[in-house]
């Protein structure tokens, strides 16, 4: 059976919908199972209701492809009311009835021991999938349908919801797109999934949950997915984003790359990154305009910060379990819902970097520092020349006269 025959006319009841991973999730559900109801649990948030949030979330430019395919998709979404820290997930008992004919679970975001509770109140459900970090692993025996998909970091998809999509910038695009220096060993593996596989992944694992969880050997424990990254070191991955970086420069000064060597790296953070963007931002504070790029430089700063716990050792996981799964799948399914995809990793980056101008870079940023890059170059070179002039003509005069 198809995944597309197996999700057919279920209910869903997905959580996280606003992390990353919870739109993409939601985005490929809703495009993928035209007959599939979705319940999503999130908070009111900053005067926004719940209904409001999702409005929001299907107006973005990652919803852009099914707003075309699918303009009412967004009325097979419910959103609930609740909290995943609370009972019964801080739904209202109405809600909580509502929640009955769920038959799957996929969690992309936040605690998940009060969800695991929760879902064994469901009569009708199947399987229960979540996204967790490579860190985490779930010790407690619990129920076989449940299933742990780890992610070391999400990168831009390979194909959907369009190649190399992002909007949010996070630490391997601003790696990728050469946003700055990072820290980390550019000799070990690439820890990067794309958000699209990972996704893929979360989705064919309820159905093969849902369909081994009865067996003698599922029934007492937490299987782990380990998801497949991009097939390149951290190195490569620098390297061959350089034809991107040229294209689609980010907004940054500095130099581009991963060192190891904490002390160099704070320094050349210091000289070739803060520094120009503070001496730029009290020009541009003298000129009457808006200061902008310290705070460019901090936005990245944070972005390639949460790389370091991943990039700066290596990560020796089994992933049998998930090529196991890519085989398992029908030949359809491993064209429309891939686990595992060769990458070109030139062309990967390329599209990141265009989508990162794109949704991620104040075009005025651009030109500012491309004009303050001129400027330095044009000082250094004028600097260089005063000395030339005055150890050519001056120092030798001098010692000529003694």
């Amino acid at each position: 059976m198809s995944l597309r025959d197996w999700y057919a006319n279920r209910e869903l009841l997905l959580t996280g919908v606003t992390s990353e991973a919870g739109r993409a999730l939601l985005e490929k559900i809703l495009r993928s199972f035209p007959n599939v109801k979705v319940y999503a649990i999130l908070r009111a948030r900053h005067g926004f209701n719940v209904d409001d949030r999702i409005k929001n979330i299907f107006l973005s430019p990652r919803f852009e492809r099914l707003r075309q395919q699918e303009p009412n998709a967004i009325y097979r979404v419910k959103a609930l009311e609740g909290n995943l820290l609370y009972d019964g997930l801080g739904t209202t008992k109405s809600d909580g009835e509502l929640l009955r004919n769920v038959s799957v679970v996929l969690h992309a975001a936040g605690p998940c021991h009060v969800l695991f509770r929760f879902c064994k109140e469901l009569p009708r459900l199947e399987a229960v999938v979540a996204f967790a970090s490579i860190f985490q692993m779930e010790s407690q025996p619990v129920d076989g349908s449940v299933a742990l998909v780890r992610v070391p970091l999400l990168g831009p998809p390979v194909h959907e919801p369009m190649p190399g999509f992002v909007d949010v910038l996070k630490g391997s695009t601003a790696l990728a797109v050469g946003a700055g220096l990072a820290l980390g060993n550019s000799q070990f593996q690439a820890e990067i999934v794309p958000i699209d596989l990972a996704v893929n992944t979360l989705i064919a694992v309820a159905r093969e949950r849902a369909t081994t969880a009865k067996s003698v050997e599922t029934t007492t424990t937490t299987t782990i997915y380990n998801a497949v990254p991009i097939e390149c070191t951290w190195g490569d991955l620098i390297k061959k984003g350089g034809r991107g970086n040229q294209k689609f420069t980010y907004p940054t000064f500095g130099l581009r790359g991963m060192t190891s060597i904490q002390p160099l790296y704070w320094i050349l953070v210091l000289l070739f990154e803060w520094l120009p963007c503070a001496i730029c931002d009290a020009i541009l504070g003298q000129l009457g305009a808006k200061k902008r790029l310290l705070q460019e430089h901090r936005r990245v700063r944070n972005a390639l910060r949460s790389l370091e716990s991943i990039s700066s050792r290596p990560w020796s996981v089994e992933r049998n379990r998930v090529y196991l799964l890519h085989q398992r799948l029908a030949p359809l399914d491993q064209d429309a819902f891939p686990v595992v995809t060769e990458i070109d990793i030139e062309s990967y980056v390329l599209c990141a970097a265009a989508a990162a101008k794109k949704h991620c870079v104040d075009e005025s940023n651009i030109r500012l520092v491309k004009i303050f890059r001129l400027l330095f170059f044009f000082l250094v070179a004028a600097a260089l020349f005063c000395t030339f002039l005055f150890y050519r003509y001056h120092v030798p005069a001098k010692h000529h006269r003694l």
